[in-house]
């Protein structure tokens, strides 16, 4: 593909759910977030084509997250816009999609700005089948006589709203308890990943004052409010495991990433504006990949990222930033593994090209999920932003980004500075 330019964006602070943003939906979120971009003036508002935006937990109220939040912000009414929905890649998605459009039509002079959010919030419970059934029965025409009946015959109990479930429809495991697996596999500490973790947040401390500029306030809330400053093994240790409760259970809460409310975007740049809008940097090239989900679930990104590395020719010790979503300290550490294993290469991933050694110390210089948090359709921004940013701080060349996300799946991105 041509290099197609990326202009850094922005994003609101990453808060847990339930706090700072409890009341604010995934429309409150992107509206806001597009307005303070919209009020720094780094962008031609004509020239915005294509809203191209993502978010993953379903909100009955949103039926196009997209065009409700070109409909709620101040951005021309007439933008075009429509929604994407990869799980935890979903904004890189987003990206590649715009990418993908202006490949095919580099004569275009316009942007695209992609992004997306998530409101965990805002999630709500959902009803049983059999409270389904009863309601659409007692909704729906037909006799008393037979409503009254379904309403006798259905148990009391089937009548309470379950939380949303995190569990693979496919696997019926979570994607902790799929994480449990691969730890396992790859002989992976509860030590080796609590010290990951804290890691992650030990950068993320560092980064604040590189981080800030990127924040857009929301209501108040100028940080991120998720980072641990005094987090520590002795702490992390006293955490039950949260998924395998056995002794031999290593995930906790304080080596996973959290639930997260936030919004993230950037701006895509078709080659004929570029004269008019310097790109910070241009997206090289993309891969999306899948794997067996029982040969472990979230093992994606070490496939995707191999595959952008033997395409380019390049190796891991040509890279100046890797980031590694942290779902989960020890779905890092257990790609860092595979992708350091020429048989797990061959035998799983299917690839031959060696890139020499990943050192897992040079992952994520500035801190990852566990630190920030993970609202699911903003992560892949987020991520993009943060790589521009280094890149330019630093004045390094090249970025490469990977993410699993649920189903199996993993996309990855090549970045280099402008």
């Amino acid at each position: 593909m041509k290099p197609i330019g990326l202009k850094r964006g922005y994003r609101t602070p990453f808060v847990k759910m339930g706090r700072e943003f409890a009341r604010l939906n995934a429309v409150d979120l992107s509206s806001r977030l597009i307005d303070g971009i919209l009020a720094k003036s780094e962008l031609p508002q004509e020239k915005i084509q294509h809203l191209i935006w993502g978010m993953v937990v379903p909100d009955p109220n949103i039926y196009s997250i997209a065009r409700e939040a070109v409909l709620a912000s101040r951005l021309d009414h007439r933008v075009e816009a429509y929604s994407v929905s990869r799980a935890c890649a979903t904004s890189l998605q987003a990206a590649a999609n715009a990418a993908s459009y202006y490949n095919a039509f580099p004569e275009e002079p316009t942007l695209s700005l992609v992004g997306g959010v998530e409101s965990f919030s805002a999630a709500r419970p959902v009803l049983t089948d059999q409270a389904s059934t009863l309601f659409k029965t007692l909704a729906g025409k037909g006799p008393v006589a037979e409503k009254v009946k379904a309403l006798w015959s259905t148990p009391i109990g089937s009548l309470w709203p379950v939380p949303p479930s995190a569990r693979e429809y496919s696997t019926g495991l979570t994607m902790g308890e799929h994480c449990e697996l691969m730890v396992k596999a790859f002989k992976i500490s509860r030590q080796r990943q609590d010290r990951f973790a804290i890691q992650s947040h030990q950068r993320a401390v560092q980064a604040r004052g590189r981080i800030a500029p990127q924040l857009i306030p929301v209501d108040g809330v100028a940080r991120d409010t998720l980072i641990r400053e005094e987090t520590s093994m002795e702490a992390l240790a006293g955490l039950a495991p949260a998924f395998d409760r056995s002794p031999a259970g290593t995930i906790t809460a304080g080596n996973a990433s959290p639930f997260t409310d936030g919004a993230a975007a950037l701006a895509v740049i078709s080659p004929a504006l570029e004269s008019a809008i310097p790109p910070d940097a241009a997206l090289i090239d993309f891969e999306f990949v899948a794997v067996e989900p029982m040969d472990g679930l979230l093992m994606g990104p070490g496939k995707a990222m191999l595959r952008v590395l033997q395409r380019q020719r390049i190796r891991w010790s040509d890279l100046d930033y890797i980031e590694m979503h942290e779902a989960f300290a020890g779905q890092v550490l257990a790609n860092v593994d595979a992708v350091n294993d020429p048989q797990h290469r061959q035998r799983i991933y299917g690839i031959s090209y060696d890139a020499g050694t990943l050192d897992e110390t040079a992952l994520n210089p500035w801190g990852s999920s566990i630190a920030y948090g993970h609202p699911f359709g903003a992560t892949g921004a987020r991520m993009l932003n943060q790589a521009i940013a280094y890149l330019q701080e630093t004045k390094g060349k090249r970025a490469l980004l990977g993410i699993c996300t649920a189903g199996g799946l993993a996309g990855s991105a090549l970045l280099e500075r402008r």
